[in-house]
């Protein structure tokens, strides 16, 4: 098995280390604002998800309104887009993915006809989660389970800020799908790993250690950001968590892009066998 890694990277950096990613993940905001980023993605022929935006958008709730998400989608062509999640909101939230998907079919374009859409549930405790998340991978117009760094450690873990807690969160939830046989895959749905904490190695190394083959893929800037903050993953892991958001406009110096190469190594070796 292999769960494929997207790497997201500031901009001057996209063709040197988000190319890196067998998949590729775009943030709607920056396929409006930045040229440079959107003519990457555009010309990039790797599988490419399109992110709402909502954790850069963290403080205010929710991402990218639907109709830019839509525009940001026309302008860009990713293979597949996330519908609109309320973070930490669940029944918010499978009201505006219904609602995106309403949307999206209005719009009858022909430009989504074979593009798939995620959807990420969402919640403050594991009831308000489960229930977001039977909702939504019940939807025929789902074709993609999100797993949130947010708001999956907050509901299975009680915060997603501590060390650990995205990874120990995330495992958590995923051990409770599979003891109650509601994985994504029982649904005909795909899971993608939203973002990764200080020890998101650990995290992939346990899911290939139990042979959890239908998790798809996973997305971080973890191995970048940390790198450039001066984090060095050693045996696997950063000892403490690190809060910053991405600088996407971030150019690294030489000592910076040292650390950054380190820890792409270290990511890269877990996907070698």
């Amino acid at each position: 098995m292999k769960i494929d890694i997207c790497y997201i990277t500031s901009t001057p950096h996209l063709e040197t280390h988000a190319v890196l990613g067998q998949r590729q993940l775009s943030l709607a905001h920056k396929i409006l604002s930045d040229e440079k980023y959107r003519r990457y993605y555009s010309e990039h022929l790797n599988y490419t998800i399109m992110d709402n935006s909502a954790f850069e958008f963290e403080q205010e709730g929710r991402g990218v309104p639907q109709d830019m998400v839509l525009k940001a989608a026309q302008m860009s062509l990713p293979n597949e887009i996330c519908a609109i999640d309320i973070l930490f909101n669940g029944p918010d939230t499978v009201d505006s993915v219904k609602d995106f998907c309403r949307f999206v079919n209005r719009k009858d374009h022909s430009l989504f006809e074979t593009t798939k859409f995620m959807a990420i549930p969402q919640g403050r405790t594991e009831a308000e989660w489960l229930d977001c998340y039977e909702e939504l991978v019940r939807m025929d117009n789902i074709d993609v389970i999100g797993l949130s760094k947010l708001s999956v450690p907050e509901s299975f873990q009680g915060n997603h800020t501590e060390s650990g807690n995205c990874t120990n969160g995330r495992i958590k939830c995923i051990d409770f799908l599979i003891e109650h046989d509601m994985t994504p895959n029982k649904f005909g749905k795909e899971t993608h790993l939203l973002g990764s904490d200080n020890v998101g190695i650990n995290e992939l190394t346990y899911y290939y250690s139990m042979g959890y083959d239908w998790i798809r893929s996973n997305d971080t800037s973890m191995p970048f950001v940390y790198g450039y903050t001066g984090n060095k993953i050693q045996d696997g892991k950063v000892e403490h968590i690190v809060l910053d958001k991405l600088d996407f406009n971030k150019q690294l110096s030489e000592e910076e892009l040292k650390a950054v190469d380190n820890n792409f190594l270290a990511w890269r070796a877990i996907n070698v066998n």
